[in-house]
């Protein structure tokens, strides 16, 4: 016969727990000499998704992925995307004059004012913003840089496709990868509901599918943040100004500067197809907006630039 147990075990020790090895030190966590400053938005972007994708390519056209790495990729590739607009909107509204004053009036934190480094700042405005849905990404563009997408057929379709990759991320953050119903409402009930409760489970072309419109989604929108931010650049007046646009010249070796500020911050060396140069993309640019640039001398034009 079993022995009997001992009047004073515990009733609820239904399994046993080692101690804890040792302490958490989180300091130990983080690279500390990281420093991608010099690094655009979208090449960080880029850099992220690659290293994500290496994880998977290899697999034959129609192999599943192992469940647990299709839930982690698709973690990754979100994150990612999050990571892109952050870093988008910390980079503009540090170079650009019109985001800046639409930003006056934000709170930062204590820690943030005091402790986090000048060029970092904007990142503090960011701290409770998510960018995991269609509706947080147009609500946060208008937010932080005064840019109102709603109504942009083509970006609005990108978008809606897009909260259904945060639907599985949803999935795998809270459920490890099991559909539930709010995401299957958000998915479409009546086309999910046999797969309530069943699990993420990836082929190599439905992660080819999902990476497709990711990078499609980052890039258009890199584009259009490029046009919307150079276009209020030439034709709007800042507040208290006397001249629309940033006193633009329209001679490049003046305007170097400040254009290169803004070339840095959407062109990407990582691409496929790298981004024109910055001589090519101003002589675009000044061709585009010539006529309505007012330059520093209050409206009279400069003579043009080699």
């Amino acid at each position: 016969m079993p022995p009997k147990p001992a009047p004073t075990a515990d009733f609820s020790a239904i399994l046993m727990v080692r101690q804890l090895a040792g302490e958490l030190d989180t300091r130990q966590w983080f690279h500390a000499d990281h420093d991608d400053s010099d690094v655009s938005p979208i090449d960080q972007f880029i850099d992220n998704a690659v290293s994500l994708n290496k994880m998977w390519v290899g697999k034959g056209d129609d192999a599943f992925l192992e469940r647990e790495l299709g839930m982690l990729l698709i973690l990754g590739y979100v994150s990612a995307v999050e990571g892109f607009f952050r870093a988008l909107i910390r980079r503009i509204v540090m170079v650009d004059p019109y985001s800046q004053l639409h930003c006056e009036t934000f709170t930062l934190t204590y820690a943030a004012a005091r402790h986090q480094r000048q060029d970092l700042l904007p990142e503090a405005l960011l701290e409770e913003v998510v960018f995991s849905g269609q509706k947080q990404i147009l609500a946060n563009l208008q937010k932080f840089l005064s840019w109102n997408l709603n109504g942009n057929k083509p970006f609005e379709d990108l978008l809606t496709r897009y909260n259904a990759v945060c639907e599985l991320r949803h999935c795998c953050v809270h459920r490890f990868g099991k559909l539930g119903t709010k995401n299957a409402v958000e998915l479409g009930l009546e086309s999910h509901k046999k797969y309530l409760e069943k699990p993420i489970l990836l082929t190599r072309s439905n992660m080819e599918s999902i990476v497709d419109l990711l990078f499609v989604l980052v890039k258009s929108l890199n584009n259009e943040a490029f046009r919307f931010v150079l276009n209020r650049a030439a034709t709007s007046r800042l507040k208290g100004a006397q001249a629309v646009g940033l006193g633009w010249t329209w001679n490049k070796a003046r305007d170097r500067k400040l254009y290169s500020a803004y070339y840095a911050i959407f062109a990407s060396q990582r691409d496929a197809t790298p981004s024109p140069s910055m001589e090519e993309m101003y002589e675009r640019y000044r061709a585009t907006f010539k006529s309505v640039g007012q330059g520093k001398g209050g409206g009279r034009r400069r003579k043009r630039g080699a």
